[in-house]
């Protein structure tokens, strides 16, 4: 891949976007007949039970989101109940649904239509009662299934580049897309999918890393099929996104166990009844970033991080009000707010306050542990909104500055009815008290970061989206996430926006409703009832 390539990503975002056209003309149906399942099982590897009984994660969830540093001592030793902590609320089931005569298994972030499509897969030294090895995890089963033995660290850090941090942690999980499991519903577009699900599993993970006292760090850039290889992925079916470090610095005894590795095939329960469909678009944009050797890998860290690329506060702002002190009069333990959040179906048109509109901001533009970012600091995502109802703010649009903590005004007197209409014309983004739309300048990202560059925006988008969930949730409101028409977004928020791509939009409000609280439901399901029961 050439660094500086960037025709194929830039394609794929304008042959994706959304327009009243598009939507209008579109004759895709869902054929529920064919609907994935959520859970990857392998036939002939036996899984290994993860504790079911871990710590709940007690730290305060503004607090967790918005340092974005470790906020108790280190510990001195990494083990399971630790890890089964970071996977359960990262990715664990929080709640059973039935749905007609089958059963929805929601979990503990998000995803886009209720798919989940991101695997979780784990490269692991020695840790306590657990041999070294690659494992995949299953959050039906909360389960580990061991694909190959031994230490593989020193394989996967020449893969990234060799990167410092993956030696120096006990362990690494690694993100996976499985293309059809999104693609069923959303078709081409699901590809964006990939990096906002996988997004808002990381913050998740990033905030229940920092509260048990672990550093964490994310790695985007590595050697494609090398990582594909040693996780056992099926070629143009599943494909690796993101690579993330756990406990730096808690490393002992490193021993790899061998150089190369060989390719192995583990049959899988088949996901579907009647078949997948093929989207070539989805593989040519992802091949097209791959990274082909570590050399390739350290070329392209070493220019994506030689500063932001963000735009320049443009004058064209009827106000620039300044953005008050964090304030929180309660923050509620992590653990229970994950257990909480979902994803809003209703909204009640009341206002939320400027303090809870603040937090929002703060909590979500702070550091994120990335090899993309400018020093570790917040990257090339902006944040543009519609202010619907929000007490000691006026009505209209605005642009948050990051560098002068200030909100800059750039319409008056909008109607709410237009957030809705930009989210594909649904009544619940009118409804929102704030629509956030996360936006980038895309074509001088792929300028500078090329291809691969496309990959990273969205996840940081991902990420920053998953801290507003989270960040709503434990202030009492609502939030929900939503597509939109992209060319519309732009126009709207233009001229400051005119250079601008948005990655995600995400509604914030008071709900309409009581949500039930999740729960803790690790190792409640057999295998037989998630695969016959499923939706």
């Amino acid at each position: 891949m050439n660094s500086y390539d960037y025709k194929d990503a830039e394609d794929f975002h304008e042959s994706t976007k959304h327009s009243e056209v598009s939507i209008q003309l579109s004759r895709h149906r869902l054929d529920w007949r064919n609907k994935p399942r959520p859970f990857k099982f392998y036939t002939n590897l036996p899984p290994f039970a993860l504790p079911p009984l871990f710590p709940m994660p007690e730290c305060g969830t503004l607090r967790s989101i918005s340092t974005g540093q470790v906020q108790n001592h280190a510990p001195e030793h990494f083990d399971l109940k630790d890890l089964a902590e970071i996977l359960f609320f990262s990715a664990g089931i929080t709640r059973r649904m039935n749905y007609d005569s089958n059963a929805l298994y929601m979990r503990a972030a998000p995803a886009t239509g209720a798919l989940y499509p991101i695997e979780l897969y784990l490269v692991c030294g020695q840790i306590a009662e657990l041999i070294p090895g690659v494992y995949h995890f299953n959050p039906g089963e909360f389960s580990l299934t061991k694909l190959r033995e031994g230490d593989y660290r020193t394989q996967l850090s020449e893969a990234a580049g060799d990167d410092k941090n993956i030696l120096d942690s006990p362990c690494t999980i690694i993100f996976s897309s499985i293309a059809w499991r999104n693609a069923w519903k959303y078709q081409d577009r699901s590809y964006r999918h990939w990096f906002w699900d996988s997004g808002v599993i990381a913050s998740n993970l990033l905030a229940v890393t920092a509260c048990i006292g672990l550093q964490a760090h994310f790695n985007l850039g590595f050697v494609d099929n090398t990582v594909n290889k040693l996780l056992c992925l099926e070629d143009r079916r599943e494909a690796s996104i993101a690579l993330v470090s756990i406990g730096l610095g808690l490393s002992k005894n490193l021993s790899s166990t061998q150089k190369e590795f060989p390719v192995l095939y583990h049959e899988t329960i088949n996901s579907n009844i009647i078949g997948e469909v093929q989207y070539p678009s989805i593989w040519k944009v992802h091949e097209a970033s791959y990274l082909n050797d570590k050399d390739q890998v350290k070329n392209w860290k070493s220019k994506i991080n030689t500063g932001q690329i963000r735009t320049q506060a443009s004058p064209i702002i009827t106000d620039s009000i300044p953005l008050p002190d964090t304030n929180y009069p309660t923050d509620p333990q992590l653990g229970d707010v994950i257990l909480l959040r979902g994803s809003s179906r209703q909204f009640l048109r009341k206002p939320i306050s400027l303090n809870q509109l603040t937090n929002i901001l703060q909590a979500s533009t702070t550091e994120i542990p990335l090899d993309v970012t400018y020093d570790g600091k917040y990257g090339n995502t902006e944040i543009y909104f519609i202010a619907n109802d929000v007490e000691g703010l006026t009505g209209g649009s605005y642009y948050y500055n990051n560098s002068t903590r200030t909100l800059d005004k750039l319409k008056k007197s909008v109607s709410r009815e237009v957030s809705g209409y930009l989210c594909l014309w649904q009544s619940l983004f009118s409804d929102a008290s704030v629509v956030f739309f996360l936006m980038a300048p895309l074509k001088r990202v792929l300028e500078s970061r090329g291809n691969r560059g496309y990959r990273a925006t969205q996840f940081e988008a991902g990420v920053i989206a998953g801290k507003i969930y989270l960040a709503s949730y434990a202030q009492a409101m609502g939030a929900s996430g939503s597509t939109f028409f992209d060319d519309a977004v732009t126009e709207f928020f233009s001229p400051h926006a005119k250079d601008k791509s948005t990655m995600i939009a995400v509604g914030v409000g008071i709900p309409g409703y009581k949500s039930k609280s999740g729960q803790v439901l690790a190792g409640k399901f057999s295998r037989n009832q998630l695969i016959t029961e499923v939706l």
